[in-house]
């Protein structure tokens, strides 16, 4: 029960500064010739890297790795395996793990298509249902409301999921599509090609529609901010937010949204199953 607790409060805790956020690094090379893209994916708090995904610390299951071609096909990229963490070698200074970031290369080919190549990652859809059982005890179970039989009263019941995505330019760059993630950040720059200075602009998709309410982007580097925990904050209008880049560097775009799940809202299907759709995004680039 304690470690179902601690692990909730880490993954819903995902969408501020100082909690775990699952993100896309993608580097780009055209050494010798050729265009290579180095890819893994980033678990924690700090660029580029900061933790395992199958951390003793919070770890976080994903569902798909994948990238899209210009015309939005897929290929399934590596992924890492869901178990938890133990250490290979462990002494009294240090315990030392295997890390598995899916860490892999893309090389393209002087027949690839050109355009804009999206990288996308999903985590495993969680319910986690806290309620006091017909004993009068409190409880947590990794469950949907409607399998979990001794509800006495629900005190929280929550769908949680998490997106990241991060783009690779072929020749030009042209506006990418939705991929219909269910919280999304789409660029409307041009971030092949981005320096110090620049705006930033982006739309912000909830299920494929933007936001209603309050709903605003965090946008952080290594290089601006990160060491004292310092975030550029900008309000989302009619789903669109826009922001300057103050360094070279990599930079990662994040926000957050929840919604109510309702008999006859667009998340009806949910209904008796969750109360609540939680749900965190990034997008990571460059600047030069």
């Amino acid at each position: 029960m304690k470690k179902l607790i601690i692990l909730l409060a880490l993954i819903f805790s995902a969408s501020f500064a100082h909690a775990h956020t699952i993100w896309i690094n993608a580097f780009e090379s055209h050494g010798h010739g050729a265009h290579n893209a180095m890819v893994c994916l980033g678990w924690g708090h700090a660029l580029p890297m900061d933790d395992i995904l199958n951390s003793t610390n919070g770890r976080i299951a994903v569902e798909r790795f994948e990238l899209l071609d210009p015309s939005l096909k897929k290929t399934e990229l590596l992924k890492p395996e869901f178990k938890l963490a133990e250490p290979k070698l462990s002494n009294g200074n240090f315990d030392l793990f295997a890390a598995d970031l899916a860490t892999q290369k893309i090389a393209f080919k002087e027949s690839s298509a050109p355009g804009v190549y999206q990288l996308g990652a999903v985590s495993r859809a969680t319910f986690y249902t806290q309620y006091i059982d017909k004993k009068g005890k409190k409880r947590l179970k990794l469950k949907p409301m409607d399998e979990i039989k001794d509800i006495q009263k629900v005190l929280m019941a929550v769908k949680y999921q998490a997106f990241a995505k991060s783009c690779l330019t072929v020749g030009a760059w042209s506006a990418p599509n939705p991929l219909g993630h269910g919280l999304e950040i789409i660029p409307r720059t041009d971030l092949s090609n981005l320096h110090a200075g620049d705006l930033v602009e982006v739309d912000v998709l909830f299920e494929g529609k933007p936001p209603k309410g309050m709903q605003h982007i965090t946008a952080h580097s290594g290089s601006f901010g990160q060491s004292d925990g310092f975030s550029l904050f900008s309000k989302v209008k009619k789903g669109k937010a826009q922001f300057r880049v103050q360094s070279a560097g990599q930079w990662m775009i994040s926000t957050a949204h929840k919604d109510d799940v309702t008999q006859d809202g667009p998340l009806k299907d949910l209904y008796g199953k969750a109360n609540v759709v939680s749900q965190a995004a990034s997008l990571t680039f460059n600047v030069q």
